[in-house]
């Protein structure tokens, strides 16, 4: 498989992962709205969101790694310290329980809305002749919280000030009061029916669809393209015509990271990120990582002589807060300034499996125990 080709097979991969968090969206909204409590309809969804997953990993690794991979075997992968399977339950944990709160809170803030209009009720004549009504607008912070996210339309604003309004009207007699009282709860209740279930399936939105969309899509890229750089590694390495590689990043990424400096730094005098075969840094460096390994036939015969102050070299051309973005954070940068080894820098806070490692360890790793 090509670069161009694997680049393409993400592509295409995270278009069906977030078809697939799309429905298990829309498959949740169903079930709330039929009156499954929160908790429960994102944990069924959950359930059968995992399988789907899977089957999408396992069909992504099956083309990368150029063999028959199943189900089982790509929920087995880790991903940091525990397995792919352990990962999606505990996210469909989080996950459940960020919505089974947001859900609570808006309970919580319909019933403030209704305290706060009894308070003005029983207390009509509090305020001062010259005190201006309650201001209905979501920069109020006398309004419940949960009034004030979904006073976002100026329909909604006007029917909520007028009400207001009313019954703070000083000489309002009784049945008046009472008139606009019960104009007031109509308003909230208006809010808590379509308007406040339109801004509540937006936030809830956010807190699953984004949510997943983007821990399945991290996990999915990151570790397709992880087996596929392992798969590559060893090709390299058991080819004997190739003594050096040059490391290359994606034309897309723009953000600075660590893959700046791997594949930057002219660290033998071979050119910018070209290094000896087997102590190439091999991808994926980071999350969302693309980068790629090319063989550099071209180079056959030279006798490199590695530059112990490559990276310094490099990020001292660099402005000190891009250097530090590349390294991880100012304190990093001002540790591999004073001599230590970026890459070093970086696998020390870094988790042991996702340790930047060279070209013969991933291909030895991956000889032995297949992608991890």
């Amino acid at each position: 498989m090509t670069p161009a080709e694997e680049l393409a097979l993400l592509d295409s991969l995270s278009a069906d992962v977030e078809a697939e968090v799309l429905a298990a969206y829309q498959r949740a909204m169903d079930l709330m709205r039929r009156g499954t409590p929160p908790r429960d309809a994102i944990t069924r969804v959950m359930e059968s969101f995992t399988g789907q997953y899977a089957e999408l990993m396992a069909s992504a690794f099956s083309a990368v790694l150029q063999r028959s991979v199943g189900t089982e075997s790509a929920l087995a992968i880790n991903i940091g310290p525990v397995s792919l399977s352990r990962k999606l339950y505990a996210e469909a944990q989080d996950v459940s329980n960020v919505v089974q709160g947001i859900v609570q809170r808006n309970v919580c803030g319909y019933q403030d809305a209704k305290r706060l209009a009894l308070q003005l009720f029983e207390g009509y004549n509090f305020r001062d002749p010259e005190a201006e009504p309650l201001q209905i607008n979501p920069d109020n912070p006398r309004l419940p919280k949960y009034m004030r996210e979904v006073l976002v339309s100026d329909p909604v604003q006007r029917k909520m000030a007028s009400a207001f309004a009313r019954i703070q009207v000083d000489d309002l007699a009784t049945g008046a009061l009472r008139a606009a009282y019960s104009e007031l709860l109509d308003a909230i209740d208006e809010i808590q029916g379509a308007v406040g279930r339109e801004a509540l399936e937006q936030v809830l939105k956010t807190a699953f669809y984004e949510r997943v969309r983007y821990f399945a899509e991290r996990i999915a890229r990151t570790e397709a393209h992880r087996a596929y750089a392992q798969r590559e590694a060893q090709i390299l390495l058991d080819d004997e015509e190739i003594e050096y590689v040059q490391i290359r990043r994606s034309r897309t990424s723009t953000a600075p990271c660590i893959c700046d400096l791997i594949t930057g730094r002219d660290q033998y005098g071979l050119g910018k990120g070209v290094y000896p075969k087997k102590s190439a840094p091999n991808p994926t460096f980071h999350p969302f990582c693309k980068c790629i390994v090319s063989p550099r036939l071209d180079l056959s015969g030279r006798q490199p002589k590695e530059n112990p102050d490559a990276d310094q070299y490099f990020l001292n051309r660099l402005s000190e807060p891009i250097a530090a973005k590349i390294v991880g954070s100012k304190d990093k940068l001002a540790r591999v300034m004073s001599g230590e080894s970026a890459v070093g820098v970086h696998n020390a806070s870094s988790n042991p499996v996702y340790r930047i490692v060279n070209l013969e360890q991933a291909a030895n790793a991956y000889s032995a125990t297949g992608p991890r």
